[in-house]
Formats: structure tokens, C-alpha cells, sequence
């Protein structure tokens, strides 16, 4: 299989799974050292020969001719002598000659790939010399002839103007000859970059629209509007060196219409903190994008945006877990906003710290969510279909392992969560929280929670560092301080399940969670969380 990179095309080819102890891994990849596609299609072909004989030649030293057992058989014994080490040192050899000599075909190919592209280039390159030494030589002779041949017709008469004509035209053909050929149209920036958001726009969140469109004004101001094959490694620099000035505030107030000039100008004056690396970095991941878009078509040469660039991506706030005397804080005041409940703020906080759910899986849950899995009440994230009236309702877990089954802890099924799920089916009603709402571009039931629960904390002095996500945080670290073995022990793979982590073992993400092993493994998860006696859910609630 073919798979194009920003590095150019690479090869990818599954093993087969009784090959996959032998060589201890899932597939092979190799670059192909080439962005063309049509040479990459040539060269995969090798590659794909040379990895064909690889798995002939493992086949071969794995069967058995002197047995009759059937070639199953062979399989399971041979890999059960592999998983225990039993394999008698021949073997072992054979197998280390086959893979070192499939690496070293590989190696000698890729060294032949690579003497092909240098004498491109290198062939490329005295052309490309020749031409200009031409030029360089050329240039001036034909303007001298161009001059004469024009102060002769001036002075001229009748019996020489055939030949001046005839020698006018000779040496505009020669012109012609020589002249560069003309560089090829590509459209202007804003153009460019209207067409490809059009087109992104189709699948594409409308907030991140948004980011696209105001890294590319920013771009434009920067280095100005022009076509997009003309822009270079130099200009990149330029909006890469001004971003990099900005205050650490830029972004947050829509109504600032200031330029990126006038912004830097004002951090400078006020000696304001930067934005981070990271923010940059996004930048021109944005910008990248654009480019990836045009290049494949010929509307630009190159991608200035990849490469060599460094930025700096260490967090400025680095996010930790709430501490007890935080938590403390946030029980012992009231929730100051009217339009969400004491009651909703507090189960949604209460879920979070007890399952670590992200704050839109939370805040999006319906009554149906709600369920007894072999007598054991669940919370499921899943994927949400929307009604024909409101297309906004649809919605996919964050990733494929966020979609997960969650059992409930003692503490949550306390506050009458699974009564609440009951009632509000019966009130036929879409979703749990009855007095949260779609919000924002993005359309997001959380949006309102999220903006007043920021308010709240830093209207207590919690500092920037604690986050509503921050409650994962508190929940990951608690299982994981759990010993793996011994009573009451928690293996990685179920706190991962329980997270909704893509764990080392991927195959876990996928597995559906309705056997009694799987449910009971990830109940003894939710039942290991624990928090000090004043973490009392229905006193969060309003209920005390």
C-alpha cells in the first residue's frame, strides 16, 4: 500500500498474524525516498517482491515435511515455542539470517532509490547551469543587435530594408530561444484560501473555520496578499518571527480589530507575556495545510511551512490535579449563577471526579445513556444520531476508545442519578440536564457550564493551573496508585478502558464491554475511587 507523507511516499504492507511473533511487529514500512507518485507506484513494486519473499522464507522454516499433523498445528506449535523461548538455537539463526538479509536487500535498494535521486538532481542542476551561462553570454548580444538593428532602420533606405527585416526576425526567433519560459499562475492568497475553507467548511467544526480564517488575515497582514507560488521559506520566517511577539492575551477579546503591528507594538511598550510555541505552531499548521491542498494540483512548488522549524510547545500552565483544600473551596460556596442549577452543577462535577469523563460527555448525557448492564448501572458514551430537527445533536465520542461503557460508583448512584435517567425518560426528554442548551458555533451543551465553572473557580482564588478537566486528572492518578497486584489490584489496560485512553494494547479500545469479566474488571475500577469524608456529592448538589 502506498501511503503519501509530507516527507513523500512510503510503503506499508500488513504481516501476516502467524509471521508477527517471528518478526515482533504488526507491519512493515518503508520509505521509497521519492514525492512522485507514479516512480513511488515502481518503486513499491520492489518492495513489495523483496517483503513477499520474506514471508516465503519464514513459511518455509516454519513447516515441518517429516510431520503429517496439519499445518494449523505446526502454527500453534511453532508460536507456542516462540511465546516460551523453546526454540532450539538452530532456528533461532535461520530466523536471524532470513530478517538480516531481507534488511540488508532493503538497505541496498534504498541506497540505489537514493544514487537515482542525486544524479537527478545533479543532472538538473548542470542544465539548469548551462542555460544560465547561455543567458548570461546571449543576453547582452541580443540586446546590442536589437540596438542596431533599430538605429539602421532609422538611417536605412530602400534596397537594404529586406535584409534589416530579415535579420530583425532572426533575432527575434533567437530571443524567443532563449527567453525563460513564463512562471505558472497560481491564484492570489485570499482566493486561495476562500476556496480551500469553502471546501473544509463541509466537515470541519465552524469554530475551527474560524481559527483557519483568522491565521490567514494574520498572514496577509504580515506578508501581504500576492499569488501563493511566489511566497517562500523567507516569508514564513517573517510571520513566524511577528507571531511569536504577540501578547499572551491575543485572541481573547473578538472586538480587538488591532493589527498584528499594533499588538506587538503595545506588548513591546508594555513588556506583556508572548503567547506560547504552541499557539504558533498552530499557525502554521493552518498555513500547512493550505499548502498541502495546492500542491498536489501544481498551484504551488513547495510547502514553506514544514521542515526544519522549531518551536517552543512546552506548556505555560501546566494543568494539575485539584488538591484537597481546593476541593474543600468548591464545596463549602454556592454556586453563584442562576441559569444552571446547584443541583446540576454539583452531579456534574460529582461525575467528573468520580469517572473522569471529559465535561461534553458529561453535559451531553441522555436518559438512555443510562442503563443496567448485567444488573450493574452504566453510564454509556456513545454516538449520539441526531433528530431531523436539530442536525447539531450529532455527535462521536472523542476517540474511538472514548467510546466506553462506565460503570457507577456507590457515591453516584447515592445522588439518584439512575432515578434522574428514569424520570426523565418518562418526561420524554432528550437529555438529562434539562437547564443546559446548544451553545456557541460549535454547538455545544457545555459551553454556558464551561465559561460559568471558569468564573467560579477564579472568583475562589483557584489558580489557573486547575481546570474542570483537571478532575481526570484526579481520577487517573488515583487508580493508577493502585498496586497491579495482590487484592484489590487494577490492571493498566482497565483504567485505560475505564478513561477512555488509548492504551499500548489497542485492541482493548475496540472490545465491547457487555461479558461479565469485562463489566466486573471495570466496576472494581469505579469502586476504587475514594475521596475524604467532606467530598459528600448531595452537600455539592444543594441537597444539604
Amino acid at each position: 500500500m502506498l501511503i503519501r507523507l509530507q516527507s513523500g511516499f512510503h510503503f506499508r504492507r500488513g504481516i501476516p498474524l502467524r509471521f508477527r511473533p517471528i518478526l515482533g511487529k504488526r507491519e512493515i514500512w518503508h520509505s521509497l525516498e521519492t514525492p512522485n507518485r507514479n516512480l513511488a507506484r515502481t518503486r513499491a513494486c520492489a518492495m513489495y517482491g523483496l517483503t513477499s519473499q520474506l514471508f516465503e522464507c519464514i513459511s518455509l522454516a516454519m513447516s515441518h515435511p517429516e510431520e503429517t499433523s496439519s499445518l494449523n498445528t505446526v502454527i500453534e506449535t511453532f508460536q507456542e515455542a516462540l511465546s516460551t523461548s523453546d526454540l532450539h538455537p538452530v532456528q533461532q539463526d535461520l530466523f536471524q539470517s532470513i530478517i538480516q538479509t531481507y534488511d540488508s536487500e532493503i538497505q541496498a535498494l534504498k541506497a540505489r532509490y537514493n544514487t537515482m535521486n542525486a544524479e537527478h538532481l545533479l543532472a538538473r542542476m548542470e542544465d539548469h547551469q548551462r542555460v544560465s551561462s547561455v543567458l548570461e553570454k546571449i543576453g547582452p548580444e541580443i540586446n546590442a543587435l536589437t540596438d542596431i538593428i533599430y538605429k539602421l532602420g532609422k538611417s536605412a533606405r530602400n534596397p537594404g530594408e529586406v535584409a534589416l527585416t530579415k535579420l530583425a526576425e532572426q533575432v527575434a526567433v533567437l530571443t524567443q530561444l532563449v527567453q525563460l519560459p513564463a512562471p505558472k499562475p497560481s491564484p492570489l492568497f485570499s482566493e486561495a484560501s476562500e476556496t480551500f475553507l469553502s471546501l473544509k467548511a463541509k466537515k470541519a467544526k465552524p469554530s475551527v473555520i474560524a481559527e483557519h480564517r483568522n491565521t490567514y488575515k494574520r498572514f496577509v497582514e504580515i506578508c501581504g496578499d500576492r499569488p501563493i507560488r511566489d511566497y517562500a521559506g523567507e516569508d514564513a520566517s517573517d510571520f513566524k518571527t511577528m507571531m511569536e511577539q504577540l501578547p499572551v492575551n491575543y485572541g481573547k477579546n473578538r472586538k480587538d480589530m488591532r493589527t498584528v503591528a499594533e499588538l506587538v507594538s503595545e506588548a513591546n511598550r508594555k513588556n506583556l507575556e508572548r503567547i506560547s510555541g504552541k499557539a504558533t505552531k498552530n499557525h502554521f499548521t493552518r498555513l500547512s495545510a493550505l499548502w498541502r491542498h495546492y500542491e498536489p494540483i501544481g498551484k504551488v512548488d513547495r510547502n514553506p511551512f514544514v521542515g526544519g522549524w522549531k518551536f517552543d510547545t512546552t506548556a505555560k500552565t501546566q494543568r494539575i490535579r485539584w488538591s484537597n483544600d481546593d476541593l474543600i473551596t468548591l464545596i463549602e460556596n454556592p454556586w453563584p449563577f442562576q441559569t444552571i442549577s446547584q443541583a446540576t452543577f454539583g452531579l456534574i462535577v460529582g461525575i467528573a471526579s468520580y469517572t473522569g469523563m471529559r465535561e461534553e460527555e458529561i453535559c451531553r448525557l441522555r436518559p438512555q445513556d443510562i442503563i443496567q448492564i448485567q444488573d450493574v448501572w452504566c453510564i454509556v458514551v456513545q454516538v449520539h444520531r441526531a433528530h431531523k430537527d436539530a442536525p447539531w445533536e450529532a455527535w462521536d465520542p472523542k476517540t474511538e476508545a472514548g467510546a466506553r461503557i462506565v460503570p457507577l460508583c456507590q457515591p453516584l448512584l447515592d445522588t439518584g442519578l439512575a432515578e434522574m435517567a428514569e424520570r426523565a425518560k418518562n418526561q420524554r426528554r432528550r437529555y438529562l440536564f434539562k437547564d443546559l442548551n446548544f451553545t456557541g458555533m460549535d454547538m455545544k451543551r457545555s459551553g454556558i457550564f464551561q465559561r460559568n465553572f471558569s468564573s467560579f473557580k477564579s472568583r475562589l482564588g483557584i489558580g489557573r493551573e486547575k481546570v474542570f478537566h483537571s478532575f481526570r486528572h484526579n481520577v487517573s492518578t488515583k487508580l493508577r496508585n493502585i498496586h497491579e497486584h495482590g487484592d484489590g489490584g487494577l490492571r493498566e489496560s482497565w483504567i485505560d478502558d475505564f478513561l477512555g485512553h488509548e492504551g499500548l494494547n489497542k485492541s482493548v479500545g475496540n472490545t465491547v464491554y457487555f461479558d461479565d469479566v469485562d463489566i466486573t474488571n471495570l466496576k472494581r475500577v469505579a469502586d476504587s475511587m475514594s475521596y475524604p469524608e467532606f467530598w459528600d456529592l448531595k452537600r455539592l448538589m444543594g441537597k444539604q
